[in-house]
């Protein structure tokens, strides 16, 4: 194993502090704690004495579990008041604090532990995927010409986008709609292949609305907004802007108009790839488990990923027997990181197959400083968030005291557990950023793959609990 891969096994496996209970010697293991839902909820037990001396219930606040693996931290839920500007003096977030009850002076640290939790859970930030870098970083790394033959240098490498453009599409996931999602990570996808790539985007569903009477219009309704040519920023930008998420869903029909599109690219010398993104099933009569077998078949012999955009598991087995019957993958994201990947992977692949046939004219020290900066801009977006956390929890606290929810005590206790939590997230953030510039600098090839392949299975010793 190479000798990088020590911190970045230390970095993958970081740990949140979850129960954060009181340093006496060892800390405890924290139970795990299924939750679906943040809420505030009282129980009667009048007995209780609370910080303000009067007879108040005992509560359980419910929150999602502090994470515990990078992984986790990217996927747990955006707080509701996670921006740069908030601040604990809005009136929204005060509210927030208002409905909190008061706990009892002899709350335990499990009860405690619970309160950090909810707080947590109402400001915690949007943070990038750390696998999004790894990814691009993976990018750079050069085949060995012995590798690609004569053919391979001289072929063409084209990719099309089919995006769903339906009414569904207009689905929130945190503060974005899912097409607003898809059209940022189609851009950056676009603007990281080669030049000498050509890219297309299809789009389906975008006109009429999704009622009975524009069935025929909207099903109809299937265009290339962006012919299959190299990348232009701004002509790829105006055809985004073009349409919005309107109607019905004919899948099968968009990948006979792909067939079409990519018709003049036939045969072994071509390199053909065709990314369909959609957040539902076939709702215009047509046969996509069929059009895709035809499509396997046919001279244009295009590799096929289906992407379910957030489906749930009834709606994704329609889009895995399509991509089954034309040989190719399929993959259900949920986010934009996750989407953002997917097309990671061809950028990956179109590097390879165009390197050589551009006589490696790409300048491998250009890629390398824009990778470094990647890994620093992530650095950087990762620590903000941490200080931004921190301020508002740290003052959240002291507003909750103020308000006689907690007592000094409780606040300092809370505070203190907070705030070592924050230290160990700063410092393996730190080691994430050493650990992949060292990765890229000097042992590009088989270090990355080793952190991909440690990233990918999650290792983890176990979740582990930091006192105060």
């Amino acid at each position: 194993m190479s000798r990088f891969l020590i911190p970045v096994a230390i970095f993958f496996c970081f740990i949140f502090l979850v129960g954060c209970q009181e340093k006496k010697g060892n800390t405890d293991e924290v139970k795990d704690q299924e939750v679906t839902k943040v809420d505030v909820e009282v129980e009667k037990e009048p007995d209780e004495e609370t910080a303000t001396g009067t007879e108040e219930s005992p509560f359980n606040l419910n929150a999602p579990e502090i994470p515990s693996t990078l992984e986790e931290v990217v996927s747990y839920p955006v707080g509701l008041y996670a921006s740069k500007d908030t601040q604990v003096k809005d009136e929204a977030v005060q509210q927030a604090l208002d409905a909190i009850p008061p706990i009892s002076k002899t709350a335990s640290d499990k009860e405690l532990s619970n309160l950090l939790a909810y707080v947590y859970s109402l400001f915690k930030m949007d943070y990038d995927d750390p696998k999004v870098i790894i990814d691009s970083l993976s990018i750079a790394t050069t085949p060995d010409s012995e590798e690609i033959s004569k053919e391979e240098q001289s072929e063409t490498f084209n990719v099309e986008i089919i995006l769903d453009a339906s009414g569904s599409m207009r689905e929130m996931i945190g503060s974005k709609s899912m097409m607003e999602i898809a059209k940022e990570a189609i851009k950056e996808f676009a603007s990281s292949l080669p030049e000498e790539a050509n890219v297309g985007l299809r789009v389906y569903g975008h006109k009429g609305t999704s009622s009975n009477a524009d069935k025929a219009m909207s099903c109809a309704a299937n265009e290339l907004v962006y012919p299959i040519k190299p990348y232009n920023e701004s002509e790829l930008a105006d055809a985004l802007g073009k349409f919005n998420p309107a109607g019905w869903t004919p899948l099968a029909q968009s990948m006979l108009e792909a067939q079409k599109d990519l018709s003049q690219y036939k045969g072994e010398n071509h390199r053909n790839i065709i990314y369909l993104v959609s957040d539902g099933v076939e709702t215009c009569d047509g046969d996509p488990v069929a059009t895709a077998k035809s499509l396997k078949g046919s001279e244009i012999s295009p590799v096929v990923n289906i992407i379910g955009f957030d489906l749930d598991s009834k709606a994704e087995q329609q889009l895995k027997d399509v991509a089954d019957a034309a040989g190719g993958t399929y993959v259900n994201v949920r986010n934009r990181e996750q989407l953002k990947s997917q097309f990671n992977k061809t950028s990956a692949d179109a590097y390879k197959w165009i390197t050589w046939y551009q006589n490696e004219k790409s300048d491998i020290y250009d890629v390398a400083n824009e990778q470094k900066s990647a890994v620093y801009d992530l650095s950087n977006s990762w620590k903000n968030n941490i200080s931004k956390e921190k301020y508002l929890i740290q003052f959240s606290l002291q507003s909750l005291y103020t308000k006689e929810k907690i007592t000094k005590e409780q606040e300092l206790k809370m505070y203190n557990t907070a705030k070592e939590f924050y230290q160990y997230h700063h410092s393996l953030v730190e080691e994430m950023k050493d650990t992949l510039i060292d990765a890229r600098d000097e042992n590009l090839a088989s270090s990355l793959e080793e952190i991909k392949e440690l990233y990918n299975k999650n290792v983890s010793p176990g979740k582990k609990s930091r006192g105060t």
